[in-house]
């Protein structure tokens, strides 16, 4: 760095830093991660990034930057050559209309009965420093007839056309100071004075030709006989054409800055819908390199993978002919991984003494001692990842159905509890008269047999929304499935038997890991469903009830800003219930859900009495938005807490990362009271998920297991749950499960209350496929809202939920909604008669 800069870098903050007007950025021909940015007196940086992407991203930046600057500079410059050339013809023009006036000689004040006192040069109101509106009384208005009369619209008029509207262009040294760019041949509009100096010039004519006007009308009341052709009449019409003429160029020299002002501020408008169409096209470029580049990571880390597998086994005794990674694929890099395998199988025949067999004791310390010399050694998270990568090889046995623990390590059961039969009896003799309405099998199909929606981008709409929150986004009606937030919540009872199997078992770390199984499973259902689904209006319901797997389901919107859906579910072995509210918002690449209700679960075990588990959702989100692959990826972490026991389980849904094998992954592990670990769970959330016993992660003996794998230290997994499948060619990419949900027989409809989601018309709309009524419906119902809301506002009332109360946790301490069960006792009374009152009508 020098120590004393060029002129041209004056502005510069500190010694060695960049004027970005005169800077020069270049990318390095051969190693495309390396750029430098230069300025004057020698003064230039060499950058490298980690890898092109990166490199890409700071050099469009700057690029951008140094763009931005130079444009500033020429609009600055520019602006004041224009001001410079405006005073300088205002000087010249107030010059000349002087001497002019000054030749004249004295103007008769009389000639029309008084003198006629006004400014007619623009230039001179400025010099003179006079308001907008006001007169001069110094400068007398010759009459027609004087010297130099028939020139004066002329020449009051001559100053507005001088300072019409022209492209200053710049010096050759400006040219090569600041480059060429598009914005140096552009027509910048008349500068503000200029504009201002013709409006006041065209202000005083009219004051002209109304004075003019006013001594006529005074000539005439004073004289009634002076006929049109007297002479002070003709100079006076003569006067009054003048200053029309004036009036008439002034009028045009406006409307010719106006049309310059409309055509520069067009063409900067379309100047920037260009820059915006090519940062998009730069943002797809990066994604789609971004994309790229995560694939070739994923398989080097793949291949990683398989070369460390290769040299545990060999390490280990294994030839290199046995690994099947290897043998499947003969490639130049595996035959040297195989040469090498050989020389260290030949090592370690010459350093280790040949054994006869081998003890499990010794193996597990054996295996310690080559991960120690030979660092493939991972964290227990990454030995997790291979064990259950193992599982899906079909290298680990896998047990369909976790064994029943026997009686003897039942769980401590809460003292003072009614017996777990009658509980479950009770409850099941309160959900059946809910059945009603549900006798007709379940819709396995929809109306309409392809989705045939109007194709869109979906970053075309996005775009113009990053940072925003998705929920307050008003979008086409051709985004959104026929779904509603509610339904969504709905699809959480897929899997339920996970839970009236976890109610089965009589070890409460068993329960844990069904419970937590439920948990993961509802993600499995978002596989493809990028579409959004219908926001419900306040007051909006839905109830979905099966009676061939034995439970109810209600959920109402009782906040429509924050949306919060109160859901409220029963079965006789267990009760599920929380608040749908979340927070979206779009980050340009992506847009995420964030859950911020807490969801409980209260369960009747066979062991008796209650356990109260509560959680939390993970955060769900829609990624490849820009590259026009859009995938749903769910992460975040996840605590599940017996409240009843102690234990607690923690589940990590990983982020879809570079590698590909981190898509869709989920691990965690069952820890007691006491704070050891009892389980491990993993798999993926869009297929199976696995457990495993492995009480405090220890290294333990192994030994044979004389039940079944299910002991301490078992290298056997257990399926625990699996997703259903998903046949292919349903519109919208929506599951069997909802496929159900829109269902509305004949013997229901008179059941439901005209708040549920089946009689929302645009939803309706759109599952039939007439999108054009979607649309229509869609507006009327949402305007019948504000039209709602307006009116509760104007009577000073607030909205009160119907069905839900809010109410507090006296285990947990959290807030949460509690449903007072009048719906379902109202639902009763309509089966037999009844009718819902008190419902208000919002569709």
């Amino acid at each position: 760095m020098q120590r004393l800069i060029s002129t041209d870098d004056a502005g510069s903050a500190c010694r060695g830093a960049i004027n970005m007007r005169i800077a020069k950025l270049h990318m390095d021909a051969q190693d495309k991660t390396k750029f430098e940015i230069e300025g004057k007196s020698s003064v230039k940086y060499h950058l490298k990034a980690n890898h092109v992407v990166e490199a890409k991203r700071w050099f469009w930046i700057l690029n951008n930057a140094i763009q931005w600057s130079k444009d500033e500079a020429k609009a600055e410059e520019k602006g004041h050559q224009r001001s410079a050339e405006a005073s300088r013809q205002a000087r010249s023009s107030n010059g000349t209309e002087a001497s002019r006036l000054a030749g004249r000689g004295p103007t008769p004040a009389t000639a029309v009965g008084f003198p006629l006192s006004a400014t007619v040069s623009r230039t001179s109101l400025q010099d003179s420093g006079m308001e907008h509106g006001e007169l001069a009384g110094d400068t007398d208005v010759p009459l027609p007839g004087s010297r130099g009369t028939s020139h004066a619209g002329e020449e009051t008029a001559r100053p507005a056309s001088a300072l019409k509207t022209a492209t200053i262009a710049g010096d050759l040294d400006d040219e090569e100071e600041y480059g060429d760019d598009a914005s140096d041949h552009e027509v910048q509009p008349t500068s503000k004075d200029a504009f201002n100096i013709t409006a006041h010039s065209a202000s005083l004519q009219l004051k002209l030709l109304s004075q003019v006007s006013a001594a006529l009308q005074a000539e005439s009341r004073r004289e009634s006989t002076t006929s049109i052709s007297h002479p002070t009449v003709a100079q006076a019409i003569s006067t009054y054409e003048s200053a029309v003429s004036s009036l008439q160029g002034l009028v045009n020299d406006l409307l010719k800055i106006a049309r310059d002002r409309d055509a520069y501020w067009q063409y900067r408008l379309d100047r920037e819908a260009d820059i915006r169409r090519l940062w998009e096209d730069s943002m797809a470029r990066i994604a789609r390199e971004q994309e790229e580049l995560e694939g070739r990571i994923g398989e080097s880390e793949d291949k990683r993978k398989r070369t460390k597998k290769a040299l545990r086994e060999a390490l280990e005794g294994a030839t290199p002919a046995v690994s099947p990674a290897i043998s499947r694929r003969p490639t130049q890099d595996h035959i040297q991984i195989s040469d090498s395998l050989q020389r260290l199988q030949i090592d370690k025949d010459r350093a280790l003494p040949r054994r006869k067999s081998i003890g499990i004791r010794d193996l597990g310390r054996r295996k310690s001692t080559i991960a120690d010399l030979t660092n493939l050694s991972d964290s227990d998270s990454d030995e997790d990842e291979e064990f259950f990568d193992a599982v899906d090889a079909g290298e680990v046995e896998v047990i369909e159905a976790m064994p029943l623990s026997p009686p003897g390590e039942k769980a401590i059961e809460p003292l003072g509890q009614t017996p777990e039969r009658d509980d479950r009896e009770k409850k099941k003799a309160e959900i059946v008269p809910s059945f009603k309405g549900y006798e007709d099998p379940v819709r396995t199909r929809l109306k309409m047999d392809n989705d045939d929606r109007p194709k869109i981008s979906l970053w075309a709409i996005l775009k113009s929304m990053i940072g925003k929150d998705m929920t307050k986004m008003t979008l086409p009606v051709s985004f959104n499935e026929p779904t509603s937030l509610l339904q969504r919540v709905a699809e959480d009872m897929e899997y339920t038997d996970l839970l009236d199997t976890a109610a089965d078992r009589m070890d409460s770390t068993e329960r844990m890991v069904y419970v937590a199984a439920f948990a993961a499973s509802e993600y499995a259902s978002t596989i493809g469903r990028v579409a959004k689904p219908f926001n419900p209006l306040l007051g909006e319901t839905y109830e979905y009830v099966r009676p061939d797997k034995g439970y109810r389901f209600f959920i109402e919107q009782v906040s429509h800003h924050p949306p919060i859906g109160a859901a409220w579910a029963e079965a006789p072995k267990w009760d599920y219930y929380g608040e749908s509210a979340v927070k979206s918002k779009f980050y340009g690449k992506s847009f995420d859900i964030n859950p911020l209700g807490t969801w409980f679960l209260k369960l009747r075990p066979d062991s008796g009495g209650e356990e109260l588990y509560t959680w939390k959702k993970v955060t769900s989100s829609v990624i490849g938005i820009i590259t026009g692959s859009p995938t749903v990826d769910n992460y975040g972490p996840m605590e599940i807490k017996n409240w009843t026991t102690g234990e607690v389980c923690t589940l990590d849904f990983k982020a879809r990362g570079w590698k590909a094998s981190s898509a869709y992954q989920v691990t965690g592990k069952v820890v007691g009271k006491d704070g050891r670990t009892r389980w491990s769970i993993g798999g993926r959330w869009n297929d199976k998920i696995y457990a495993r016993l492995t009480p405090g992660f220890e290294d333990s003996e192994l030994k044979p297991s004389a039940r079944t794998g299910h002991e301490a230290g078992s290298t056997q997994a257990f399926l625990v749950w699996q997703a259903h499948e998903r046949p292919t060619g349903i519109p919208f990419n929506l599951t069997p499960f909802v496929v159900t949900f829109q269902s509305l027989p004949a013997g229901l409809r008179p059941l439901l209350p005209p708040t549920d989601t089946r009689f929302r018309p645009d939803q309706r709309a759109m599952e039939d496929g007439e999108y054009d009524l979607a649309a229509t419906e869609k507006n009327r119902v949402e305007e019948k809202q504000r039209a709602s809301r307006r009116q509760r506002e104007a009577d000073g009332e607030e909205y009160s939920p119907k069905w839900f109360t809010k109410g507090k946790d006296k285990t947990t301490g959290e807030e949460y909604w509690i449903s007072n069960g009048e719906y379902w006792r109202t639902r009763e009374a309509v089966a037999k008669g009844g009718k819902w009152t008190g419902v208000e009508d919002i569709f």
